[in-house]
């Protein structure tokens, strides 16, 4: 591959990386949010059962 063409191609993809980077983010703090709710539901369904008796 050529100077130019790797310049080309260098300058189409490194400003994607930082918003690449800010999505993995957000999907991984998505992702711990998602496990501490079902964690609630299991503790809130273990308590409903105590409590009602069914």
């Amino acid at each position: 591959m050529d100077i130019e063409m790797l310049g080309i191609l260098l300058g189409a993809v490194l400003p994607i990386y930082p918003v690449l980077f800010t999505i993995h983010q957000k999907i991984g703090k998505y992702d711990e949010i998602v496990e501490e709710f079902k964690k609630l539901r299991a503790e809130h369904d273990n308590h409903k059962e105590n409590y009602h008796a069914i």
